[in-house]
C-alpha cells in the first residue's frame, strides 16, 4: 500500500502559505524593533529638548549636593527643610525607573538605551544610592525603584566587561 502524499499542486500551495507566514512573523518582528528603537530615540530627544526636563536634571544635581551637606540620609529624605530637594531627586529617579520599566516591558530598545543614556543612568544612581538604599530599607518603598536597581546592575557589569582589557 503506498502513501499518498497529495499532488504537486497541494504541497506548492502549502509551502507557498508557510513562506507567507515567515514573512509576515518576520515583518512583524521588524517593525516591533524600529518601533522600540523609535520610543527609546523619542524618550532621549524630549530628555534632552524638554526645559522642564533639563530643570529637573538641574534639580536632581542640586538634591544630591544638598543630601551630601546632611547630616544623615535619614534627616535628608524626612526633614522639611530639606524636602525639596529629595522631591528633586525622586523626581528624576522616576524618569530612570521609566527607562527601566520600558526596556522590561520591551517597549524600549535596550541597545539604544544603553548607548546614550547607560553612562547617565549608572552615574545618576550612584549620586542618588544614599537615598536608593534609605528607600530600600522601609517596608512600604523596599520594591520602589525595582527595575531601576536591576538595569543599573546589568549596565554596571556591562561597563565593568567593557572597561576591562583583553
Amino acid at each position: 500500500m503506498a502513501l499518498d502524499y497529495g499532488s504537486v499542486p497541494q504541497w506548492v500551495t502549502a509551502v507557498i502559505a508557510a513562506t507567507a507566514g515567515y514573512l509576515a512573523l518576520h515583518s512583524i518582528q521588524s517593525q516591533r524593533s524600529i518601533a522600540r528603537r523609535r520610543a527609546a530615540f523619542d524618550l532621549f530627544l524630549k530628555t534632552e529638548t524638554d526645559e522642564k526636563m533639563i530643570t529637573a536634571y538641574d534639580h536632581f544635581h542640586d538634591g544630591v549636593a544638598a543630601m551630601r551637606n546632611a547630616p544623615t540620609v535619614e534627616s535628608f529624605c524626612t526633614g522639611e527643610e530639606t524636602r525639596k530637594h529629595y522631591l528633586s531627586i525622586r523626581k528624576y529617579l522616576n524618569v530612570h525607573e521609566l527607562v527601566a520599566v520600558g526596556i522590561r516591558e520591551e517597549v524600549l530598545d535596550p541597545e539604544v538605551c544603553y548607548s546614550y543614556w547607560g553612562d547617565t543612568l549608572t552615574n545618576n544612581y550612584g549620586d542618588a544610592k544614599p537615598v536608593l538604599e534609605f528607600l530600600t530599607k522601609r517596608d512600604k518603598n523596599k520594591y520602589t525603584y525595582s527595575d531601576l536597581h536591576k538595569l543599573n546592575s546589568d549596565w554596571s557589569e556591562r561597563k565593568r566587561r567593557a572597561a576591562k582589557p583583553t
